[in-house]
């Protein structure tokens, strides 16, 4: 096989084009018959969550396992996010779609619904538990069932939305849910149920996570336990050890440890086997995401003693991983690509910035808005990043009032030290194709319908976050330390060669993620796809005080 990563000179020349996902920037999704020989018999997309390139170009020296294998059988390419719109369920919509924001219509990890009056969480669906209801688009799973080729594809994550946002409406899609402390699915599966029963998350609870190399960790990370900024997640300090029976929640804690990705990969290494994928000459999908990688950049930061420990372990865990492919499938049988659905800024204190909650910017819009529409009212429904939503009561004030009531909000928010841009939705949202440069990135990040009326960029080395959910560093913002990602690319049939130590300077639009999975599967991308058939929202109920059975359990909203 022989698929270049790279057709366009620079991301620059891509964006010029009418719809990120009509560009061809890997050389492949566009049925030319870039793949030559065998196909695969199993395609892994694998999705480290939180890896920005910065990051990984750092410690990549001393990954010597499965990303050192992953680059001596393959390349390395920048993968650049088409929008500032750099979350967890945007990313991986668009990773599973090979669409923005604007045509998913996946704003956010949660965002407010005007019908509903109250928070949504990206999967969350109206008849209870999780689901794709949200999304727009097809994405990977619905493109391998509209195939008809008897092909399968699975899905594994800690996060629900990790799991479900890159298939769609179809396939196999295993979460953890902490609430159980179980891996759940969208499909009965009694395998997963015997699995679970025999191979118990319980059994974890106790686990205390120890530094591979405490001395090593300070040398690689040239900083101490503890540093400027660490804050610690999931119950967890600052410094090691950290032990998940000390927590409030140990299996919550889970999501912040590095079992976390160890069980992702035990549960992927069973659904090959119970699932029968990449058994014959149709290639089936795995999506495995792992969600444990962004919170401890959350918690800790990727300069952190917590990250280079995760990364390391995560790269003898990957290298393992690999090595059971070639057991199961072969070694010429699975290719695989590795990427994130978003990066992170370094810990604002080692770059002059700053955290800002959302809590504040809420406060200070609604202040504003004060003044205009008159005291003691709650003018601001919602203002997590990246928009702010006007409240019903405001909505429904004359529309001169209700203008320069915007215009005050928009110059409260300005006057914020950490945020660079402040926008009228209206002014950007739609028409994506006719636009160019930031202000079409901008467009791609926004949905006419369900976006808030006013958007914010926050400057660089500037955070945002909610009050009760501190970090050390978070992601979200038109910066490249948010847009750009490692992409790793490994062909079956590879041949091997000398270690690759360093990217290629050109950038690939993440959008081209999806048609290159699609072309290696041998079917359709989900862009060719009819869109989905959305049902009506169902009659208005309460918002749960508890999480349904089979929901995201513990894994927040906002990571």
């Amino acid at each position: 096989m022989a698929v270049s990563l790279l057709v366009c000179a620079a991301v620059a020349g891509c964006a010029s084009r009418t719809h990120p996902s009509t560009t061809t920037a890997l050389g492949v999704g566009g049925g030319a018959g870039a793949i030559k020989g065998p196909r695969p018999r199993l395609v892994v997309l694998l999705i480290i969550d939180q890896l920005p390139e910065w990051a990984f170009a750092e410690k990549r020296p001393y990954l010597t396992a499965g990303f050192d294998r992953l680059l001596r059988e393959g390349e390395w390419r920048i993968g650049q996010h088409p929008s500032p719109a750099t979350l967890t369920a945007p990313g991986h919509a668009l990773l599973g779609s090979g669409q923005p924001p604007s045509a998913t219509g996946v704003l956010a990890n949660e965002w407010w619904n005007r019908d509903l009056e109250r928070v949504i969480k990206s999967v969350d669906d109206p008849n209870g538990g999780s689901s794709a209801y949200w999304l727009r688009v097809p994405a990977l799973g619905d493109a391998v069932a509209a195939a008809g080729s008897g092909a399968k594809a699975v899905s594994v994550s800690l996060k629900a939305r990790a799991a479900i946002l890159p298939l769609g409406r179809a396939g196999v899609q295993i979460w953890y849910d902490a609430t159980n402390t179980a891996f759940t699915s969208n499909a009965t599966r009694p395998w997963l149920a015997e699995y679970s029963r025999v191979h118990p998350v319980a059994a974890h609870l106790r686990d205390v996570w120890t530094p591979l190399d405490p001395a090593r960790l300070a040398t690689l990370s040239k900083t101490i336990d503890n540093a400027p900024g660490e804050i610690g997640e999931k119950g967890f300090g600052p410094t090691f050890p950290h032990a998940l029976g000390a927590t409030k929640n140990p299996a919550d804690a889970i999501f912040a440890a590095p079992v976390g990705n160890q069980l992702v990969f035990e549960v992927a290494t069973a659904a090959i086997e119970h699932e029968q994928l990449g058994r014959d000459a149709t290639p089936d999908l795995l999506v495995l995401s792992m969600s444990a990688h962004d919170y401890v950049g959350h918690g800790w930061g990727h300069e952190s003693w917590e990250s280079w420990d995760m990364l390391l372990r995560l790269d003898d865990q990957l290298g393992r991983f690999m090595a059971s492919l070639d057991a199961v499938v072969g070694a010429d049988g699975w290719s695989m690509i590795v990427t994130s659905d978003h990066g992170a800024s370094p810990l604002p204190e080692r770059i002059g910035g700053g955290r800002i909650t959302y809590e504040s910017i809420k406060d200070a819009a609604n202040r504003a808005a004060c003044t205009e529409l008159g005291t003691g009212g709650q003018w601001i429904a919602a203002a997590n990043y990246p928009t702010v939503y006007l409240s019903a009561a405001a909505r429904a004030r004359p529309r001169g009032d209700l203008a320069l009531a915007v215009r005050k909000i928009m110059l409260a928010l300005r006057s914020f030290p950490g945020i660079e841009q402040v926008g009228l939705t209206a002014d950007f949202a739609g028409r994506c194709e006719r636009r160019t440069g930031r202000a079409q990135a901008i467009c791609w990040m926004l949905d006419p319908e369900r976006s808030g009326e006013i958007f914010y960029l926050p400057r660089a080395g500037w955070t945002t976050y909610e009050a009760d959910e501190p970090t050390a560093t978070a992601h979200g913002s038109f910066q490249d330390y948010d847009r750009e990602v490692p992409i790793l690319l490994r062909l079956a049939n590879q041949r091997a060669h000398a270690a690759v130590m360093t990217p290629s300077a050109d950038k690939v639009p993440l959008t081209q993620i999806a048609p290159l999975v699609a072309e290696l599967l041998g079917i359709k991308p989900p862009s060719a796809l009819p869109p989905p058939v959305i049902p009506p929202l169902p009659a208005p109920a309460p918002a749960p005080t508890t999480a349904p059975p089979g929901s995201t359990g513990g894994a927040g909203s906002r990571r």
